[in-house]
């Protein structure tokens, strides 16, 4: 109803209830919908765009996802490659989001050094491009320069680049080695502490930074820590 007159995008359209995928091919093949609540019938039109990372058609196969639905929404089908094989694009995203961190928290970061771009151009990302993202939140978290080196990335960009990985290595393995520290792996909550002093370190104990580089409010940072808030300094 809100989208009438313009487009509706329905992602992971995979995923969708079976009584669901019924009730949305009904509303695509009349134009009309039902509001909750009413009981007539208004009509709508409306552009519909499904995006999904499931095989729909070895879904309609399994009985999963309904057919008529299937060939109802493929009037134009456009398949994006995964990141790994769109080595131009890693640069190109890698820069947005590092962009959009740099405005929204501002701090003066100029961006990639020659060196963590080859890195990040020579990884496949199996995690596609959310993986790309979190790589550069990472980054950005820990780098204290003017621009991002490869010791700001994690290991595993770095494994496939010995020649560049002289210097950073050790450093790496070292904060991993904090982080994952113990005989057994540590709980989410210990390991969310453990990466908070991290950060805090690298910030040399600066909250106010900490917390702007985490993302959080500075009363947050501080019941991670299991500290109490103090007021005063809370409000300077």
């Amino acid at each position: 109803q809100e989208a009438n007159g313009g487009s509706l995008l329905l992602d992971e359209i995979g995923e969708m209830p079976m009584a669901l995928q019924a009730k949305l091919l009904r509303a695509l093949q009349d134009g009309s919908i039902r509001p909750v609540g009413h009981d007539t019938e208004e009509k709508v039109d409306v552009r519909i765009i499904a995006a999904t990372h499931r095989d729909l058609k070895q879904k309609v196969i399994e009985g999963s996802f309904r057919e008529d639905l299937f060939y109802r929404l493929e009037t134009f089908a456009l398949s994006v490659p995964p990141l790994r094989d769109r080595e131009e694009d890693r640069e190109i995203l890698a820069q947005q989001f590092l962009q959009q961190l740099v405005v929204a928290q501002g701090r003066k970061i100029q961006g990639f050094s020659d060196k963590a771009l080859d890195i990040i151009r020579d990884y496949a990302f199996p995690g596609n491009v959310r993986e790309l993202q979190n790589v550069v939140e990472r980054a950005f978290a820990f780098c204290n320069e003017d621009w991002v080196q490869p010791q700001h990335l994690p290991s595993r960009l770095l494994e496939n680049q010995p020649s560049k990985l002289a210097m950073a290595s050790p450093e790496m393995d070292r904060q991993n080695d904090e982080l994952l520290a113990g005989v057994v792996l540590p709980t989410l909550d210990q390991l969310q502490k453990r990466y908070v002093n991290m950060v805090l370190k690298e910030v040399d104990g600066n909250k106010r930074r900490a917390a702007a580089l985490l993302g959080i409010g500075r009363r947050t940072l501080y019941r991670w820590l299991d500290e109490e808030t103090d007021e005063a300094e809370d409000t300077a």
